[in-house]
């Protein structure tokens, strides 16, 4: 095998084994995850619009349309999304713990 070859699948194989690597273990929530998340400027600009109630989160998802792409149904995703994160660092930290 040349070298051009062992070089082109080196660069294949760690490509593919990257995401694997990375991934998390299923089912623990990790004291990482349950650190202050860093987000985007539209997910904090949704989630300060959702604390002033649904109708200024839809007024804004429908103002911002043209920019952010966003829609409703994506709004509310990314708002449960943290919902769970925030409910799995406290169950997490629940189990630590001791009796």
């Amino acid at each position: 095998m040349n070298a051009l070859r062992l070089f082109v699948l080196t660069a294949i194989v760690a490509t593919l084994s990257a995401p694997v690597a990375a991934a998390p273990a299923v089912g623990a929530a990790t004291m990482a995850d349950c650190s202050a998340p860093t987000r985007s400027l539209v997910e904090r600009r949704i989630h300060e619009e959702a604390a002033r109630g649904m109708p200024a989160l839809i007024g804004f998802v429908n103002r911002t349309k043209p920019f952010y792409q966003l829609t409703v149904v994506d709004a509310v995703a990314s708002i449960d999304r943290e919902r769970e994160r925030r409910t799995a660092c406290m169950r997490a930290s629940a189990n630590d713990l001791p009796d």
